[in-house]
């Protein structure tokens, strides 16, 4: 039987669903320049419109930015790393709205610069999986462990982009928000993840980078959900995790 290790716990599981962004793949490489991209042309149209921004920018998708203005972190329960697409139009929608901007206008033109920045992203096609990651997969996949993803982007875009950083082959599932009735916080991807992957939710792992995703894991009765945290202490919203790993050479798989 196969068996994943963290912290000296074995613990015996038929699968392991991961997030995507940010614990499969960079979430700053694959979506910073699309979010800066999205602001820019949004600050455009409120000049245009004679007004600004209602409140603090960066606090309108929860990003962050280095003393020079460079992108360098986003707040993993803000509206950038957890909103889906249309929650995100609406968000920026409301700007233009506020600015004088009919309702039904300002959603067509965020629609419209929301497209133009996702063409960057397919031009550039700028993934990175996190380090570690690739050995894992492998050592999981010839230990007979399912390895199924569940993601807050719709199911295509998160196909396409595993495709991209050349993991696609690895998970038998991926699911996105479009596959199920609520999204995160709630257990429907996983409990239809773990449906379509035959296994049940108490001898799987759940492993994710944000406190919707642990909320997700507890709320399907997982075996355990294990929060991912790169270079950085344990942060509050992965408090309900029950494990954190800032590596994913912490995990290991035996049989």
């Amino acid at each position: 039987m196969p068996y994943l290790t963290v912290e000296d716990h074995v613990y015996e599981c038929d699968a392991i669903i991961f997030d995507k962004d940010g614990t499969l793949l960079h979430f700053i490489e694959l979506w910073g320049s699309w979010a800066e991209d999205l602001l820019a042309r949004t600050g455009q149209k409120l000049k245009s419109l004679g007004s600004d921004w209602t409140g603090d920018v960066d606090q309108v998708l929860g990003i962050t930015r280095s003393a020079q203005g460079k992108l360098i972190d986003y707040d993993r329960s803000g509206p950038l790393a957890m909103a889906t697409a249309d929650e995100l139009v609406g968000v920026l929608a409301w700007q233009l709205y506020v600015a004088g901007l009919p309702w039904h206008q300002s959603v067509t033109c965020i629609r419209e610069f929301a497209e133009l920045a996702q063409r960057q992203i397919h031009q550039n096609q700028s993934v990175q999986p996190l380090p570690g990651l690739r050995p894992l997969l492998e050592e999981a996949r010839n230990a007979g462990i399912k390895l199924a993803v569940a993601t807050s982007d719709t199911t295509s875009a998160a196909t396409q982009h595993l495709k991209w950083a050349g993991l696609d082959r690895f998970f038998q599932c991926i699911k996105g928000r479009d596959a199920v009735a609520e999204g995160k916080p709630a257990p429907d991807l996983v409990l239809e993840t773990c449906h379509q992957l035959n296994v049940v939710p108490e001898r799987t792992i759940v492993i994710g980078d944000s406190e919707a995703d642990m909320m997700m894991a507890q709320r399907a009765g997982v075996l355990i959900a294990i929060g991912v945290a790169p270079d950085r202490s344990v942060p509050s919203y992965l408090n309900t995790a029950d494990y954190v790993i800032n590596h994913y050479e912490a995990l290991g798989i035996t049989t």
